[in-house]
């Protein structure tokens, strides 16, 4: 089992390759994750301890985000995931929002995902630019740091302790305030909110490349194809309108 560090950064890194990444700029992880053929993705609010789950069949997969946490955890979730997927042997999984609350897999996913949205050489050359303007990490930083790479809060702190950048204490007084001072720097806070209303619960991917398959093919009516659609809450295909029942182009 990995448990190196150095290891799952290189994973990281090679993935972000395999993907189209180069290994120093910010990724649209959910734009990633909708190239993968095998795989369906959905959003979906699963209260307050599920972060995310990892599905495998034999020719598809779905991973499950939860879009009742902010968006910069949904990032961080669908990193940990791309762990399980690519890296894991386990069929399923289900994962826990309390990133310390883990055994020896979530630890390497939870590193993973660090190293997927951060790689080291880029934050590196990050902390050095702020600490050379600044004279120091102070939460301007942090929000920069996080606004850049699309972190959470939590998981920008613990990568910078595990950095070597800041103290379990400095961080103590970095943990509130979090919308407020984004937005008092001049940020958008979207990073720091949970998903729409429109947007929390979602399908993309291959089950929507399949059910329009198998209406192509004429395996399938239109109204089981509605009917599918619908299941996946995809209310924007089938009658031109969102879940709040707004008018889609």
């Amino acid at each position: 089992m990995l448990n190196d560090k150095y290891e799952l950064s290189k994973l990281a890194n090679e993935l972000r390759s395999k993907l189209g990444e180069d290994n120093s700029s910010p990724v649209d992880i959910f734009r990633l994750a909708q190239t993968i053929d095998q795989l369906t993705l959905v959003f979906y609010p699963m209260g307050e301890r599920i972060s995310g789950m990892c599905l495998k069949g034999t020719d598809d997969i779905i991973v499950a985000i939860n879009s009742s946490m902010t968006y910069g955890r949904q990032r961080f979730s669908m990193a940990h995931e791309f762990y399980h997927y690519f890296y894991d042997d386990s069929p399923s999984t289900i994962c826990v929002k309390n990133i310390g609350e883990t055994n020896e897999i979530e630890r390497n996913a939870n590193f993973f995902a660090s190293f997927f949205l951060a790689p080291p050489a880029a934050l590196s050359i990050a902390i050095k630019k702020i600490i050379k303007s600044q004279g120091a990490m102070d939460i301007a930083g942090v929000i920069k740091l996080e606004q850049f790479f699309g972190m959470s809060r939590q998981a920008m702190l613990i990568r910078l302790m595990d950095e070597g950048v800041l103290t379990l204490q400095d961080t103590t007084v970095m943990r509130s305030g979090i919308i407020s001072q984004a937005l008092t720097l001049g940020f958008d806070d979207s990073l720091y909110r949970p998903s729409s209303e429109n947007k929390a619960r979602m399908t993309y991917g291959r089950y929507i490349k399949q059910a329009k398959s198998l209406l192509n093919k004429g395996i399938i009516s239109e109204g089981k194809f509605d009917e599918l659609l619908l299941d996946a809450f995809r209310t924007d295909l089938v009658f031109g309108v969102n879940n709040e029942g707004e008018i889609v182009d």
